[in-house]
């Protein structure tokens, strides 16, 4: 564990090659896409969408996530997004666009968990227009799963799993997110927790499979002040102010 770091490489290899980003058949995962599917749908619901915006999909990995506008699709396994008519092979923490040119912006899957937060967030910040939005999901350090280890901290490097395949991922505090969006003039607006019973499940059974079943006792710990805020996953809303 002393030796963990990300390689980029072995990251665009293993999504370049995986068969399924949301296989149906993972539940731990077809629970987590679930849950910004809706997470995006209320968004939809309750914001002004136009079909000509702009939208920045870092990571997307192809998928749109049914959210309007035009999608210009960011990703560093540029097999999964080699079939979008607007698609660049690029990194979050550096993207290849000009200042103010994005009204929307999606970067959900956990994409941020492979960067370094304060690159990634400073690059949204840039690129989002002013009075521009972005839906940002990411792996918190405040979860049962690192309790009496890496619990609640900034940052840390672990050994974690994706459909089947060990992985190496930063997770991160929510303070420590939300501080970086304020430093760079970002807004959180909402959020949501999920995935708050299931990995105590894996910490004890160091079974994906199995833990995911517990996935419905979010409906029942998210009434729980305290105790929701304990979870793998954060969906946010971050929104970029007009400048007065």
């Amino acid at each position: 564990m002393d030796n963990l770091f990300i390689d980029t490489e072995k990251v665009r290899d293993l999504y370049n090659h995986m068969t399924d980003i949301w296989p149906k058949s993972d539940v731990w995962y077809n629970y987590t896409h679930s849950q910004i599917i809706r997470y995006i749908k209320d968004f939809i619901s309750s914001n002004i969408c136009n079909k000509d915006d702009k939208i920045i999909n870092i990571g997307s990995a192809g998928n749109e996530y049914n959210f309007p506008g035009n999608h210009f699709h960011v990703d560093i396994a540029e097999e999964r997004i080699k079939h979008c008519a607007r698609h660049f092979v690029a990194t979050a923490e550096k993207l290849p666009f000009p200042n103010n040119f994005f009204d929307r912006g999606l970067c959900v899957g956990s994409v941020i968990n492979y960067c370094d937060p304060m690159l990634v967030i400073s690059e949204i910040s840039r690129v989002l227009k002013p009075n521009g939005t972005l839906i940002l999901d990411f792996e918190q350090s405040r979860s049962y799963q690192f309790i009496g280890k890496s619990y609640n901290t900034s940052a840390q490097l672990i050994e974690s799993f994706n459909s089947g395949n060990k992985d190496i991922i930063w997770v991160f505090s929510e303070r420590h997110i939300i501080s970086m969006c304020r430093t760079y003039g970002l807004e959180v607006s909402k959020l949501k927790y999920f995935h708050l019973f299931t990995p105590l499940v894996y910490r004890i059974c160091k079974k994906e499979g199995f833990a995911a079943k517990f996935c419905f006792m979010d409906k029942f710990l998210n009434k729980i002040p305290h105790l929701k805020k304990i979870s793998c996953n954060i969906i946010l809303t971050v929104h970029k102010p007009l400048k007065i």
